[in-house]
């Protein structure tokens, strides 16, 4: 019998954190000796670290790319470069180089179909359109690394331990963005008025997308301290459990608070949907009876619009009406109507290049350039996507596209299911329920917006390659 040999570089074992605070602040002396600015300084010391560390174990570079996604807007660098592009290179550099090092590059085959039929997809489009090949491939390109990261996730999050490192740097990047955004509608700190309130848009710079991030981390919160919580009440009255639901739940909630004040109609659907979905599957028996209560809630909401303070009630009553269908190139635009008006302006803008162009679109990252040719009535002016992502891929990936897409989205919420039937009985369970809340979040949110923006795909990969973890490791049982 041939007994396998792993080849490991010697390296990786032979440091510790003694070495790594050794080496950080001999480059800290240095840097002083040199007299840079102590702001360069600190930014060389911690990119040296972040180096460091992600040289050791990738699963570090994972950790500093997901959390730098909300630095999107705020750190711009040439050529449209952002730091999370930086990280995320080195991350999937040091990966490379650990698989050549032990002679085996780990590449999961769950998804690897869907995700190779909608990537490729958006390459037939991009190199078919007859607007703009570049922007089309850049836009694909994007997706390539939302790709890439779910690769990563699930190759080097292999251990309980490693995941919860993960699902911590989702959750403080989530009550990061969020304290921002409270702190803006608080202080009337914005150019986004709804009445007397001012929307909160983080550091995103715009309120819906703001939500739409804040969605990819606050159902994980919730699910995790509400979970949590019950297993410290119901089995082991540990300190430890009850002080991680105590931070999870807290973390959740003030993310949940910054959802709240980005006033997004969306994103309120997209939470609802999602607290819905996750109460189904903690109590799969009783299912229906959730879906009921969710549906009356929200049907209270909006015919009720009494019960809630009044800036609130005026945004949720008004979901009905970004829902129906009407022709806004016919419509009386008043102050009251403008936002429902132009939105369906920018469905029907969609629809007609999808019906233009009806098997590949006008290509990815096209809508834009296209729009001037299939604009309704005076909304001469894009406001960069259908307002739909499902619109909007149809517009710019054609049918294919579409069918691509919704075949990936199938499968990945597949994949959640899988994972909370694979976890079942473990504390893993909870972190599936709350992965596939994400996942609910998001597709609704979806129906009024595009959320595949600023590389959030990274971090949306990031949660979908971490349920495909949870599956493949059976919750870790054995």
């Amino acid at each position: 019998m041939q007994r396998r040999i792993a080849l490991r570089p010697r390296w990786r074992s032979s440091w510790s954190l003694l070495d790594l605070g050794l080496s950080t602040a001999a480059l800290l002396c240095v840097a002083l000796i040199a007299s840079v600015q102590p702001l360069l300084a600190a930014g060389l010391l911690l990119g040296v670290a972040v180096l460091i560390g992600t040289l050791i174990d990738p699963v570090v570079g994972l950790y500093v790319t997901v959390g730098t996604v909300l630095l999107q807007e705020l750190v711009p660098l040439p050529l449209g470069l952002t730091v999370t592009h930086i990280v995320g290179a080195i991350t999937l550099g040091a990966w490379l180089l650990h698989g050549c090092a032990e002679r085996h590059i780990h590449i999961t085959r769950d998804l690897l179909v869907p995700w190779g039929l909608f990537l490729g997809a958006l390459i037939l489009s991009a190199g078919l359109t007859e607007y703009n090949a570049v922007d089309a491939l850049k836009q694909t390109v994007r997706w390539l690394l939302a790709f890439m990261a779910y690769v990563i996730t699930v190759a080097t999050v292999r251990t309980p331990r490693k995941a919860a490192g993960l699902i911590i740097t989702m959750l403080l990047a989530g009550v990061a963005e969020a304290l921002v955004g409270i702190w803006q509608y608080i202080n009337a700190a914005g150019p986004f008025a709804i009445g007397e309130a001012v929307r909160a848009y983080g550091t995103i710079g715009k309120p819906n997308t703001f939500a739409g991030f804040l969605g990819m981390s606050w159902p994980l919160g919730v699910a995790l301290g509400l979970g949590l919580l019950w297993l410290w009440w119901r089995n082991q009255r540990q300190v430890g459990l009850l002080l991680a639901a105590l931070g999870a739940g807290g973390a959740g909630l003030i993310i949940l608070a910054g959802v709240g004040v980005s006033f997004s109609r969306g994103a309120w659907v997209g939470a609802l949907v999602s607290l819905v979905v996750m109460a189904a599957l903690a109590w799969r028996r009783r299912a229906l009876p959730w879906l009921i209560v969710g549906g009356l809630l929200a049907a209270l909401v909006i015919s009720v619009p009494n019960v809630l303070p009044t800036a609130i009630a005026e945004r949720a009553t008004s979901i009905t009406e970004n829902l129906r269908i009407f022709d806004a190139g016919r419509v009386t635009v008043t102050d009251d109507n403008f936002a429902i008006v132009e939105r369906m302006a920018h469905w029907q803008a969609g629809a007609r290049m999808f019906l233009a162009h009806p098997v590949l679109g006008v290509g990815p990252d096209n809508f834009n350039r296209a729009y001037p040719e299939f604009f309704v009535g005076q909304w001469s002016i894009s406001q960069g996507h259908a307002h739909n992502y499902y619109i909007h891929i149809a517009a710019e990936a054609g049918l294919i596209g579409l069918l691509s897409y919704l075949l990936l989205i199938g499968a990945v919420s597949w994949m959640g299911w899988r994972a909370v039937r694979a976890t079942r009985g473990t504390v893993w369970a909870i972190v599936a329920i709350g992965g596939c809340g994400i996942i609910a979040a998001i597709q609704a949110h979806n129906v009024f917006e595009n959320l595949h923006v600023l590389n959030f795909g990274i971090q949306l990969s990031a949660v979908w390659g971490l349920l495909t973890v949870l599956v493949q490791e059976n919750g870790w049982q054995s």
